[in-house]
């Protein structure tokens, strides 16, 4: 029997695409999203195993009522991906209170309250939960503030959950780095060059970890950082070519 999986933010980029290795795998997938047609085409696209509920995951009754409809469609839980999170603004431009909270409520409060709603059925079948933090959960860029916030959160979240949830439920992070979920792959030279690795990240990369780490049993409480190695470069104005224009 395949796996049921509760994948947030399903319906486009890093969240589409661990909802498509899943059913590659023989699994069963329900996914919530904000964007309803994404959502619709993607259902569309893959019409079998493929289940999408439509709300904001900021309200905690759409979270009962979603994980109440992906237990009826799959009929178990034993994968959770939280990957869902949105604000990109910050203290220079004018974010509110009610901004923020929203984020938190996003990108943190949800994931802990889905952890809590799906707790039974991940114990049940030593199941998995996967978050998905970002780098700017240890390095920022200004005026992201809300954003940072909640991804450093989620990997704080993650090793509580996984000393509560031990030994049934393995529990990991992973933290992207830049990662192009569109269309779009022409970078320039100095894009790529940026990246150690040589080339800009795709949802590909991060799904691929997604699954090692519900593959394998020994791994919890961690952060993988998925970014081609570019938090690792160490820079210093006029040393191997970067400089900082003031």
């Amino acid at each position: 029997m395949g796996r049921g999986v509760v994948v947030t933010g399903g319906a486009h980029g890093i969240g589409k695409q661990i909802c498509l290795d899943f059913l590659n795998e023989g699994d069963k997938v329900c996914f919530i999203d904000i964007d309803e047609k994404r959502s619709s085409d993607f259902i569309k696209e893959h019409p079998n195993n493929l289940f999408c509920f439509h709300g904001d995951v900021a309200d905690p009754s759409v979270l009962n009522k979603f994980i109440e409809y992906a237990l009826e469609k799959m009929q178990r839980i034993d994968i959770l991906v939280n990957n869902a999170c949105r604000g990109n603004k910050g203290i220079l431009s004018g974010l509110t209170y009610e901004e923020f909270d929203y984020t938190l409520s996003v990108g943190l409060k949800a994931p802990f309250e889905l952890s809590r709603l799906c707790r039974d059925e991940l114990i049940k079948n030593k199941g998995r939960i996967i978050n998905i933090a970002s780098t700017r959960a240890f390095q920022s860029e200004p005026d992201t503030e809300a954003y940072a916030s909640a991804k450093g959160g989620i990997v704080a979240l993650t090793h509580a959950l996984a000393m509560s949830l031990a030994p049934h439920v393995l529990v990991n992070c992973i933290a992207p780095g830049w990662i192009n979920v569109t269309d779009n792959d022409d970078f320039s030279p100095e894009d790529r060059a940026a990246v150690p690795a040589g080339r800009v990240g795709t949802p590909k990369d991060i799904s691929d970890m997604v699954l090692f780490l519900c593959r394998q049993d020994f791994i919890t409480g961690e952060t993988f950082v998925v970014d081609g190695g570019m938090s690792k470069r160490m820079i210093y104005h006029g040393d191997w070519n970067w400089f900082y224009k003031v």
